[in-house]
């Protein structure tokens, strides 16, 4: 399951040190518009795709999700362009509310059947989907970036066909794993579920993949333009790479305590990665990008994600779907609204700017947020 969640999040990452050479000096609100393809159609679909675990099955909804991840892959190394940017990022999108909306279920359910408590078996469904697309968000852009410094000319990189590749392989194997759902249940159509209580928790994905959304796309553009083509895409590594060892470091740690330990390093790590990007020092970069790393995956989105599966009991699928509609509308909103702004008024007062939202929001969640019990 993990492996599956870690190859679909590969095709969201793996072109990610072209980005940049895909706009063809589009602008940064013109690559931040074809990044939040991703997030946007999520949003749009997520009535859809937060029940279809339910009505068709876990093994189908990831079957689906790893298709149309490889067909995302295939689109940009056949087309590389602006325009098949924005597509790829909409299979991407559904692509991932598939899979990430189905494999926490699927392995909360099957970690159930092996004897283990509800809360328990939700902390780790939770771990799947985290580490996987945290682990894949990281690798992805290193395996290019690699790729990159070997062979500088090739287009498209050879990592494209490795991940058409591994699909082929994993896309049996999933087949081959156990269904765990009894039967179609609930209404086709389904508005996401938010369960009582877990409303802070769930906000904070929206300072918290804002910054990652920014990383990914203001960040790059703007040392490009100081003449750092690469370093973007190195402190992106970074950030999602901390983030997944994180992951282990934290995984035990209840889900408020982490978010009250996650948001304050969030605003510290921004800080840092956003000096870093307007003054151009790699310094600031190398050191930003793995504390915000650390608190975007590591601590608020394991800790948010656990906690909205596990106060929603038997509404796991619709609960991670309204989690996700919240994380990607901060993926997808926030570093659009924070490239157009660069192109306005200029990236060193866009990114101040974002700095000091991310710090509103934080202190605001930190006093929402239930205190952490012993």
């Amino acid at each position: 399951m993990g492996l599956a969640v870690f190859a679909a999040g590969l095709s969201t990452t793996l072109p990610l040190p072209l980005y940049v050479e895909y706009a063809g000096g589009g602008g940064t609100g013109m690559l931040a518009a074809a990044f939040a393809c991703y997030a946007g159609i999520l949003i749009l679909t997520a009535p859809l795709l937060g029940p279809l675990p339910d009505r068709i099955g876990r093994r189908a909804c990831v079957l689906i999700g790893l298709l149309l991840a490889g067909g995302s892959t295939l689109l940009l190394a056949l087309w590389p362009g602006l325009g098949p940017l924005a597509l790829a990022r909409c299979m991407q999108g559904i692509a991932m509310g598939c899979i990430s909306n189905a494999a926490g279920a699927w392995a909360a359910e099957l970690a159930e059947r092996q004897g283990a408590a509800t809360e328990a078996a939700s902390r780790q469904g939770a771990r799947v989907v985290a580490m996987g697309t945290a682990g894949s968000f990281g690798a992805g852009p290193v395996f290019t970036l690699l790729n990159l410094l070997l062979w500088p000319e090739m287009r498209p990189p050879v990592v494209f066909w490795a991940h058409l590749a591994l699909l082929l392989v994993l896309l049996p194997a999933v087949a081959r794993l156990p269904e765990t759902y009894a039967g179609p249940r609930g209404a086709a159509l389904r508005l996401p579920f938010f369960p009582p209580g877990t409303l802070a928790s769930t906000m904070a994905m929206l300072p918290g993949w804002g910054v990652t959304g920014v990383v990914l796309t203001t960040v790059p553009a703007t040392l490009a333009t100081l003449g750092h083509a690469r370093a973007g895409a190195w402190a992106v590594a970074g950030m999602i790479l901390a983030g997944t060892l994180a992951q282990q470091a934290f995984r035990a740690m209840p889900p408020w305590r982490a978010m009250r330990l996650g948001l304050p390093l969030l605003t510290l790590g921004a800080g840092l990665v956003f000096a870093g990007a307007i003054l151009g020092s790699m310094w600031l970069l190398l050191l930003g990008a793995p504390l915000a790393g650390m608190a975007a995956y590591g601590l608020v989105y394991l800790g948010g994600l656990a906690a909205a599966t596990a106060a929603a009991a038997q509404e796991r699928p619709r609960a991670t779907a309204g989690f996700f509609v919240v994380a990607h509308t901060g993926f997808a909103l926030v570093p659009l609204a924070v490239g157009l702004a660069a192109d306005v008024i200029g990236s060193a007062a866009a990114l101040s700017g974002m700095w000091i939202c991310v710090l509103l929001a934080s202190l605001l969640l930190l006093r929402r947020l239930p205190r952490p019990t012993a």
